[in-house]
């Protein structure tokens, strides 16, 4: 079943393949892309549209990972650790204390 499953996508990895060479083919026909006053220099349309689709791609698998999830949960956890270490400190303040000390 793994070899199938493998066999599949491999076969799928080369249809899409197959499928952006003929769009970038037929699509060949150089457009200029102006951001507000700062201008990209022209490339074909194909260019235009595989690059948004790789990079849609790229971030959504970088979201679909959870790194950024990752980068926070770890600083909320160097966050939590400094506070069970200053109440660990305060505490161990508070046993040597006499109780003359705190009235």
């Amino acid at each position: 079943m793994h070899k199938i499953a493998r066999l599949l996508s491999g076969f799928f990895l080369i249809l899409v393949f197959l499928a952006s060479i003929t769009f970038s083919y037929f699509n060949t026909t150089a457009v200029t892309i102006a951001i507000g006053s700062w201008e990209l220099p022209s490339q074909p349309v194909s260019v235009w549209i595989i690059g948004a689709f790789v990079t849609g791609g790229t971030i959504g698998l970088l979201l679909g990972l959870g790194i950024f999830r990752n980068l926070k949960s770890r600083s909320e956890i160097r966050r939590l650790n400094q506070q069970l270490s200053d109440a660990r400190q305060e505490v161990g303040q508070l046993r040597t204390m006499s109780l003359k000390d705190l009235q």
